[in-house]
């Protein structure tokens, strides 16, 4: 058995993974009860990403001989890729009670916390990641995360600027040997550059003027798509995009989006003071295009159910049978915002729909948004749109961004024309959500 262990090894190491099923298969119909060789086959199809098959073989390994932590600690991170959250924090408590000294045991687990919307224990968990390992760029950047989801920013921003040395974040970062920005640097031209998705763009562009308040001029690098749009409605600053090489004696100093904030937000009561309100202007000559082809009679409301997001967009998207119910209300027009390729054609046909590319032409969005007397959405670059013109939504949200965790009421501070109707947790059905909305849309009707 010790060759053919060690052939298994080689087979796996080289990612021959179907080769290394297929020999395990073999080695077990003569050692059944060998203990390395559901672990190898668990690992084989973690590996594979088949999670089902991976989870199973780990939980027979578990069931019949004594797991180490490792074992409990590897099924946790399978239960987590599954989004059974409830299974990984239940393996990670029994982890934990092998060994304590894993930091990643307290981040993977907290983060099941996270997800299940109990945050006084994610805080406990992360925390004691940070405490154990200082130095570890998840363990500060995800506790500045829900620092800043609970309004805690006089930590929470110092803690994000460890984003970038993290290896879960995505997002490139700026090749510069200027400084970087800050009050009272001196520094007047700064070279503003975009970061993360456009919807976080749009977010974070609420600060821009703020900063262009402190400063003779700013520059920014910004997703092409949102150019026009956002050089008419800040019309101060001087948009790029985000692909252009800008001579380095037009700046004095660099500034990433995302840590505009830290500059001028360190308490939930500056939120009003640092970030615009309606801010982006949608092209009159688009609306008035727009509207004069929408039917009149009924409030037109304009819906969106799916999210692209890779990772966490199945979680922030909702069924259309689930929305049904708005849909059915009769006394409003629905209108797809939905830009996810492929599911448009499996929208109810109540629904209007136009050429508009909602994905890649903002400028049109904008206009349509502005036709409509409301949105429903799930969290969305069209929500982040939506918000920064000022139109009335209704967000239906799942509970993984920590900016709409700075509310009032039900209001977002950030966008207060925004509604946020939260998921209890993660794997919550979204039935209860779509029954409040309805509620909503029913009583506004009733009372126009």
């Amino acid at each position: 058995m010790s060759e053919i262990n060690r052939e298994i090894d080689r087979l796996f190491a080289a990612q021959e993974y179907r080769q290394t099923l297929a020999l395990i298969e073999y080695a077990l119909v003569y050692s059944p009860f060998d203990t390395r060789l559901y672990r190898a086959k668990a690992k084989t199809y973690q590996a594979l990403r088949d999670f089902k098959n991976a989870e199973r073989w780990y939980t027979a390994l578990i069931n019949h001989n004594s797991p180490t932590f490792d074992d409990y600690y590897s099924r946790a991170a399978i239960r987590n890729e599954m989004s059974d959250y409830p299974g990984t924090i239940r393996d990670l408590d029994v982890a934990e009670l092998i060994s304590k000294d894993s930091a990643d045991v307290y981040l993977k687990r907290g983060g099941a916390h996270w997800e299940m919307r109990d945050w006084d224990k994610a805080k406990v968990d992360f925390e004691r990641a940070l405490k154990m390992s200082p130095n570890h760029p998840d363990a500060i950047w995800i506790n500045g995360l829900l620092d800043l989801q609970l309004g805690r920013f006089d930590t929470g921003w110092s803690r994000y600027e460890a984003r970038w040395k993290s290896a879960r974040f995505k997002s490139n970062r700026l090749v510069t040997s200027k400084p970087q920005w800050s009050p009272g640097s001196g520094l007047k031209r700064v070279l503003v550059w975009g970061e993360q998705g456009i919807g976080d763009q749009i977010f974070y562009a609420s600060m821009l003027n703020r900063l262009r308040y402190e400063v003779d001029k700013v520059t920014m690098l910004v997703d092409p798509r949102l150019i026009s749009l956002f050089q008419r409605s800040l019309s101060t600053i001087d948009f790029l995009p985000n692909t252009s090489e800008v001579p380095v004696d037009e700046h004095d100093s660099h500034l990433p989006i995302a840590s505009i904030g830290a500059q001028f937000v360190h308490s939930i009561d500056d939120i009003e003071q640092a970030a615009s309100r309606r801010y982006l202007k949608a092209d009159p000559a688009r609306v008035a295009h727009i509207r004069e082809r929408i039917p009149e009679g009924k409030p037109l409301i304009g819906i969106s159910w799916t999210s692209a997001a890779v990772k966490i967009g199945p979680h922030k998207s909702i069924s259309m049978e689930t929305l049904k119910p708005l849909i059915d209300l009769a006394q409003y027009q629905f209108i797809n915002l939905q830009y996810t390729q492929g599911v448009t054609e499996a929208a109810d046909p109540r629904i209007l729909r136009t050429s508009i590319n909602c994905r890649d032409d903002f400028e049109s969005l904008a206009a349509l948004l502005e036709v409509c007397d409301a949105v429903v959405s799930v969290s969305s670059s069209t929500v982040h749109l939506a918000g920064a013109l000022g139109r009335p939504v209704y967000l239906m949200d799942a509970n993984k961004l920590w900016y709409w965790g700075n509310k009032n009421g039900d209001r977002s501070l950030w966008y207060p024309s925004v509604r946020i109707f939260p998921r209890d947790h993660v794997l919550a059905l979204w039935t209860n959500v779509v029954e409040k909305i309805h509620k909503e849309l029913s009583n506004n009707e009733a009372q126009s």
